[in-house]
């Protein structure tokens, strides 16, 4: 196992064991593992990258029931974030990443396990897209920037209210994102 793959699988294991999963633990950490990896070495185009932890904390919220925000870098350059979030649907919770470039501008979200029957919709490119490229001194506004879908009402709160935490933590501690 690369060392890449060592240090996505703590994270995932860590990430997983502090959200509360009580099923197979391995094979769902491996599972995010795999597809945080994938989105990486996509939005950086790179193959071989670290993952580790950062300083940067983000508290917990109502709409963020497990977070941990890693830091990307190749040959110890730094070449963005990858935050992991926990948030509540309606029965259960989901995972998310987002991933940032050095100055906290949205480069990716997408969600990466979902639990509930309905409102799968919350996981598609075009929903997420609405995320990209923003920094933290945006604001997301259910219904009014944020489009709802219909079966995933809690989901879609859940995912806007805990990037806004997001954003607002970020903006709490002094770092904020420059311009585009």
């Amino acid at each position: 196992m690369s060392r890449t793959s060592s240090i996505l699988f703590l994270i995932s294991s860590f990430f997983l064991l502090s959200s509360g999963a009580t099923f197979n633990n391995n094979a769902l950490a491996k599972r995010i593992q795999k597809k945080v990896a994938k989105e990486v070495k996509a939005i950086f185009s790179v193959e071989e990258f670290e993952l580790t932890e950062s300083t940067i904390t983000i508290p917990s919220s109502p709409f963020l029931v497990g977070q941990q925000m890693n830091e990307i870098k190749v040959n110890n350059e730094l070449l963005g974030y990858a935050f992991l979030g926990t948030a509540p649907s309606k029965t259960d919770t989901f995972e998310y990443l987002i991933l940032f470039d050095p100055s906290f501008t949205i480069k990716k979200a997408t969600v990466l396990i979902y639990r509930e029957d309905y409102g799968g919709e919350i996981a598609s490119k075009r929903w997420l897209s609405q995320f990209v490229k923003k920094q933290s001194n945006d604001a997301f506004v259910f219904g009014n920037n944020i489009s709802a879908i219909s079966g995933a009402t809690i989901s879609v709160q859940s995912m806007t209210a805990s990037v806004n935490h997001v954003f607002s933590s970020l903006k709490n501690r002094g770092i904020a994102a420059v311009g585009l």
